[in-house]
């Protein structure tokens, strides 16, 4: 015979407009879960409860628990999967609330690795020039997988028109106005030496922490020279 359990009373829980209380027949305490979870079973006073059936009311509140804190994780910025996934599991949800959650929001549109990606790369090129081997390893850090870098970093750089080359000049360019007039003239300087040296070492430097490679960083650093030379001798013609 399958044990069930009566309800007794269902309320709204003080000072929490989106849980109820399910009151049940002989148990000490309520079942507490999310108004919603309560309508979409549709369960009522009086109704007898298998114990299949609480245990599902139970699962489909913690699932709306971990969805409503994703969807505030998101309303800060947003996220790739991995990332909400590893911030969900630290707030103590089971896996298979996580996963499900995960696959409710992308289904939702909330939820997109690529349009996250192209976001971040957007943003970056735009406020913080950085490098296709920069953008890519913080994608990655977030989690993102690597075909879905690579595509997004194409796309953004077709979109904006374009190429690494180019964002390694301006890079260069703003790296040139914040240094001080007579340590960059050194970069077009007739003297060889040391000093010219180091001052392509550092600007090589600064490109190549950010994620330029090699060839982008020869442009950046011919560019600097172009505008250095410019503001010594005057704009050639």
């Amino acid at each position: 015979m399958v044990r069930t359990v009566k309800v007794c009373r269902i309320q709204l829980a003080p000072k929490k407009k989106t849980r109820v209380l399910v009151h049940l027949e002989d148990a000490d305490e309520p079942l507490e879960v999310a108004l919603d979870v309560v309508e979409q079973s549709g369960i009522h006073v009086g109704d007898e409860l298998t114990t299949e059936i609480l245990e599902r009311l139970r699962e489909d509140d913690s699932k709306w628990l971990a969805r409503q804190a994703a969807l505030h994780l998101l309303s800060y910025r947003p996220r790739a999967e991995h990332e909400l996934r590893v911030r969900l599991r630290s707030k103590g949800f089971h896996e298979n609330s996580v996963e499900s959650c995960l696959r409710l929001l992308e289904e939702q549109g909330f939820l997109d690795d690529h349009a996250f990606a192209c976001a971040h790369v957007r943003s970056r090129i735009r406020l913080k020039v950085r490098g296709r081997a920069r953008l890519a390893q913080e994608l990655r850090q977030k989690g993102v997988s690597a075909e879905v870098v690579d595509r997004a970093i194409d796309e953004v750089f077709d979109d904006e028109e374009t190429s690494e080359e180019e964002l390694a000049r301006d890079a260069a360019r703003q790296w040139v106005t914040r240094q001080n007039p007579s340590f960059v003239t050194a970069l077009v300087g007739t003297d060889p030496g040391p000093y010219r040296e180091k001052v392509r070492r550092r600007l090589h430097g600064f490109l190549s922490r950010r994620g330029f490679r090699s060839d982008a960083v020869r442009a950046g650093i011919a560019e600097a020279e172009v505008l250095v030379r410019d503001s010594v001798d005057g704009p050639a013609g």
